[in-house]
């Protein structure tokens, strides 16, 4: 790409999500989600994740989680299958 046509980019950032699911111990299953939304300010993005978390902790069966490459944790009752979440910020140029 020339000098020209990247001095006119702006850098935005965007919210991912990374989910992953471990059964008794082992990782079955992960996907990483990016938000469609745009954010102007790196600041604005961890607001909204911030913002994300606060509402999973009061609305949902999620806790902080224990494990310091997750954000987020939900148990199942037997405690053999567990969902982990973690948010992170992309940035990109557009």
């Amino acid at each position: 790409m020339s000098a020209e046509l990247k001095t006119g980019l702006r850098r935005k950032y965007r919210v991912q999500v990374t989910v992953a699911i471990y059964r008794e111990g082992s990782l079955s299953y992960k996907s990483e989600i990016l938000s469609p939304a745009f954010y102007s300010k790196r600041t604005e993005a961890r607001d909204h994740i911030r913002q994300e978390i606060r509402e999973r902790l009061t609305h949902s069966r999620f806790f902080r989680s224990s494990r310091l490459d997750y954000d987020l944790v939900r148990y199942t009752e037997e405690a053999t299958c567990n969902t982990y979440l973690r948010y992170t910020i992309q940035d990109t140029e557009i």
